[in-house]
C-alpha cells in the first residue's frame, strides 16, 4: 500500500473513532426529529423493529470473538458479549431488558415476535455472512466498531428526540429505562472509549489492519442507514426539512 494511501486511511480511522460527525448527522436527521411528535403506535412498531438488530447484534459479536485470534482485542469484545448476556442472569441480558422496556410501553408479548422486516432481515444476514467470511480485522470494522460505536451513536441520538415525545413524557415514570440508561448513558460510553483505545493500540501494532477496519466501518454505515430507512418508511416516518 502507498504511503499516501496509509495516510488517508490513518485519518480516515481516527475520524471514524473519534465518531463526532456520525453524531451530529443523526441528531441533525429529519427522522429522528419526527420521533418527538410520532404517534405512540408509530413509536411502538419502530421500536420493535429494532429489536431484531440486538439479536443479530449479540450473535454476531460472539462470531467475532470467535474469528479473533488471543490477544487484548479478543478479551475486550467477549468482556462486552458477556455484558450483552447479561453476564450470566439472562434477565439482565440487554436483549430482555429491551423487551421489559417494549412491554412497559404497552407492548404485547404476541407482538415481540411480530413479523420483521424482510428486507432487514436479509440486511442482517448480509451482515453475518461478512463476520463470518471477510478478513477479521474487516469484521472488527463491521461489526466493533460499527456495532458497538456507530450504534451507541445512533441510539444516543434516537433517545434524545424521543424521550421529548409528548405520549413519552406522559408515562415516563412508569416505562423501564435500564435499556436506555445502559446504552447512552455511561456504561457504553466507555465501552466505546475502551474499544477506540483497543483499536488505537492494534493499528499501531499491526497498520495493515488499517485497510480492513476502514472498509468494514464504511460498509457497517451504509447497512445501518439502510436498515434504519427501512424501519422509518415502514412505520410511515419519512424525511423532512429540520
Amino acid at each position: 500500500m502507498a504511503p499516501q494511501s496509509m495516510h488517508s486511511l490513518k485519518q480516515e480511522f481516527w475520524l471514524m473513532a473519534d465518531n463526532a460527525r456520525t453524531q451530529t448527522e443523526y441528531l441533525a436527521d429529519g427522522k429522528l426529529q419526527q420521533l418527538q411528535h410520532a404517534p405512540l403506535d408509530v413509536l411502538k412498531r419502530v421500536f420493535v423493529q429494532y429489536r431484531y438488530f440486538t439479536i443479530f447484534y449479540i450473535s454476531d459479536l460472539a462470531l467475532l470473538v470467535y474469528r479473533l485470534p488471543f490477544g487484548k482485542l479478543r478479551s475486550l469484545l467477549a468482556d462486552f458479549l458477556n455484558d450483552e448476556l447479561g453476564n450470566g442472569q439472562h434477565r439482565h441480558s440487554h436483549q430482555q431488558i429491551y423487551d421489559d422496556f417494549l412491554l412497559s410501553l404497552g407492548v404485547r408479548e404476541d407482538e415481540l415476535e411480530a413479523t420483521a422486516n424482510q428486507t432487514n432481515l436479509r440486511l442482517l444476514g448480509e451482515i453475518r455472512e461478512l463476520v463470518m467470511n471477510e478478513s477479521p480485522w474487516y469484521a472488527v470494522g463491521l461489526r466493533g466498531m460499527g456495532g458497538e460505536c456507530l450504534c451507541q451513536v445512533y441510539l444516543a441520538a434516537m433517545h434524545a428526540h424521543f424521550i421529548r415525545n409528548p405520549e413519552i413524557v406522559a408515562m415516563r415514570d412508569r416505562l423501564d429505562w435500564r435499556f436506555w440508561d445502559i446504552h447512552t448513558g455511561e456504561i457504553d460510553i466507555a465501552h466505546r472509549e475502551s474499544l477506540r483505545a483497543a483499536l488505537m493500540e492494534a493499528v499501531e501494532a499491526d497498520p495493515a489492519a488499517l485497510e480492513g477496519l476502514v472498509g468494514g466501518y464504511r460498509t457497517s454505515k451504509g447497512v445501518f442507514d439502510r436498515f434504519w430507512d427501512n424501519i422509518f418508511e415502514a412505520a410511515g416516518v419519512r424525511s423532512r426539512a429540520a
